[in-house]
């Protein structure tokens, strides 16, 4: 088995440093996490006893007031909705260029198989002529 030791900067501390910035970078990211969770538990928190009329297309009635806090949700999770929507035809675009790729590789594979079987043929027919070529002159030789 091979020795690897040599090719790190830090000898057989390595595997100790890498699992060290593995954790911090754990730790740093629980933290933004809960960050961000305390945050939005706070905005909401103080939004709490606001209200506001709200005109959504002609749906509701300008003269009924809701609460901010619902506000806050419903936008979030029409955001977050949309997020999802967004990469979910991302993906689907991207997994139709996969497949027109695909499929063009395809095409082009049976094409050289299709220029390979020519060739091969004419390569054998003209083996078949040199073969009866050199059978003829053999037999001129004979004679």
């Amino acid at each position: 088995m091979a020795d690897f030791e040599q090719f790190t900067a830090f000898g057989d501390r390595g595997f100790a440093v890498s699992l060290a910035f593995k954790q911090v970078k754990v730790y740093l990211r629980s933290g933004l996490v809960l960050l961000v969770i305390v945050t939005a538990g706070i905005v909401l928190w103080k939004n709490r006893g606001y209200h506001t009329p709200v005109w959504f297309f002609g749906l509701t009635d300008e003269k009924k007031s809701i609460s901010v806090v619902w506000l806050i949700v419903c936008t979030a999770t029409a955001t977050r909705t949309a997020q999802w929507v967004l990469s979910f035809c991302w993906g689907l675009w991207r997994d139709m260029r996969e497949v027109k790729r695909a499929r063009a590789t395809e095409q082009e594979r049976k094409a050289q198989e299709k220029r390979n079987a020519e060739l091969d043929e004419r390569e054998q027919r003209l083996e078949e002529m040199l073969q009866r070529g050199a059978e003829s002159v053999e037999a001129d030789e004979k004679e």
